[in-house]
């Protein structure tokens, strides 16, 4: 088969020069057009075909909005490309300080067994010495954490269950408040809510924590998914909320729900749990194969297709809900509209390029061991210790942060330069996750257009945008207002 190339004639214009975009199918007959600073528009075959061809375009709406765009320019000065570099700059400007959050994994002891734990846990009852971070590890990583250039940090406070080391955290909290000079440091706490004392409660509340836990659905799906001996998980859970209701201090905590099996058929049901309960959002959250999850996947698990019509219920209700007037937004869907919707970044590192791992994330075991995201340290806890960065007492700064695991990040952590992601037109608004395609494809690289990374987060930005290309103005102004939160 030959190869017949067009003559210069064809690519020459003197109506508009193209300017860089990319273009993907959104649905039969439509395509997806976007710019590396977050850009796009939508186009049919025809319109598509006559803009690659730099032919005339007569509607002279889509002309000037494809100019207002960037996507095609009457110019092509050093004053615009400035601009665009600018733009351009603001996108990526999560990665101007380096890592930003920083989490300290305590203890691997917890109180409660979940069916999908991912952080292989030991019991409340092991002993301490051997699954809790002793203070010499816990100041060195103290240390570690200040030195980072960023002005504003976040310290946030892991398990297991982190509230069994309360008198760790009041370390670390005086550690930093004596040490750090001119940072603003927000301090996060994740957990169960389960058996935490009115005088911890009042800790955290006097030290301005945000408090993140979890909350699976109604009574019965929390109970099913998160076991606790002293009675069901959820009452502890709700227990703890009201107090915290009490104290005026719920505007302080989020919740996180893990989708399971059993969690599939109940979507109405979970988004009404979260709304009774006061909360303002939800992020419908899929299992991460790792842990126990990963062990009782056959249990608890199901296919990227089945999620993503949980999802597709979710999202559908979310906003039959705010039409009612009940104000409530779904996290990850808002997360991708302020990304097509503004010239923001997001600070969300499991849709950053380059990656959040290492690059955003640094996590500090128990043990002393670093790592550039949680998922990778569940993966050294089950015996694969692939991204582990080095040791906290025994190896430098420069080795953890430049060494071989960040090179291999840098590598496989930049969708622009990933097959298939460099030419697809969602990726501005998508990431990548070497570790997560690691744990699934066996390589840092994966399988991109075909892994469930690839297929999850497309399928998802494809159903966002056709339900804003679909809306009326009501439904239009609901997701305006998630994507400017």
């Amino acid at each position: 088969m030959s190869i017949r190339f067009e003559g210069e004639s064809t690519f020459r214009s003197t109506d508009y020069e193209l300017l860089p975009f990319r273009f993907s199918p959104l649905d039969e007959g439509c395509y997806f057009l976007s710019t590396d600073y977050g850009e796009w528009t939508v186009l049919d075959k025809q319109q598509l075909h006559h803009l690659v061809r730099k032919e005339h375009v007569g509607d002279t709406a889509l002309y000037f909005e494809l100019k207002a765009k960037h996507f095609i320019s009457s110019e092509v000065s050093e004053s615009k490309i400035n601009f665009l570099a600018s733009k351009l700059k603001t996108k990526k400007s999560f990665i101007d300080f380096f890592s930003q959050l920083h989490i300290f994994v305590l203890t691997v002891r917890c109180n409660t067994s979940c069916i999908y734990c991912q952080a292989s846990r030991k019991s409340c009852q092991s002993d301490p010495r051997r699954f809790d971070m002793s203070d010499e590890v816990l100041d060195k990583s103290i240390d570690l954490f200040l030195s980072m250039p960023s002005p504003m940090l976040t310290l946030e406070f892991q398990g297991g269950e982190s509230t069994l080391t309360m008198p760790l955290i009041k370390r670390a909290v005086q550690r930093v408040k004596e040490k750090q000079k001119n940072k603003d440091i927000q301090f996060v706490i994740c957990t169960n809510l389960c058996d935490l004392s009115e005088e911890d409660m009042d800790y955290l509340i006097a030290n301005d924590f945000s408090i993140s836990t979890s909350l699976d659905g109604p009574q019965l799906l929390h109970n099913t998914n998160r076991k606790y001996s002293q009675g069901g998980a959820y009452e502890s859970l709700i227990k703890s909320l009201d107090k915290l209701k009490e104290k005026s201090a719920f505007d302080k905590v989020s919740a996180l729900m893990t989708t399971t099996r059993t969690s599939l058929s109940q979507a109405k049901e979970i988004i009404d749990e979260y709304v009774q309960q006061g909360f303002r959002s939800i992020f419908i959250r899929e299992l991460n194969p790792y842990g126990f999850a990963q062990k009782y996947f056959h249990k608890v698990g199901y296919s990227t297709e089945e999620f993503l019509r949980f999802y597709a219920q979710c999202l559908d209700y979310i906003i039959e809900l705010n039409h009612q007037g009940i104000i409530f937004r779904e996290s990850y869907a808002a997360l991708i509209l302020k990304k097509m919707m503004t010239p923001w970044a997001t600070g969300f590192v499991d849709l950053q390029s380059p990656c959040g791992s290492g690059f955003g994330v640094t996590l500090y075991n128990y043990d002393g061991y670093i790592y550039p995201s949680d998922e990778s340290r569940m993966m050294a806890e089950t015996g694969d210790d692939y991204f582990r960065m080095g040791h906290i007492l025994s190896d430098s700064r420069e080795d953890i942060f430049f060494g071989n695991v960040m090179q291999k990040l840098a590598s496989a952590g930049v969708n622009d330069s990933l097959m298939v992601c460099s030419d697809c037109a969602f990726a501005p608004y998508c990431g990548a996750e070497p570790v997560r395609r690691y744990q699934v494809t066996g390589s840092i690289y994966g399988h991109p257009g075909k892994d469930d990374f690839c297929v999850k987060n497309k399928s998802i930005i494809k159903l966002v945008i056709k339900k804003w290309l679909t809306a009326n103005t009501a439904t239009r102004k609901i997701l305006e207002t998630w994507g400017a939160q």
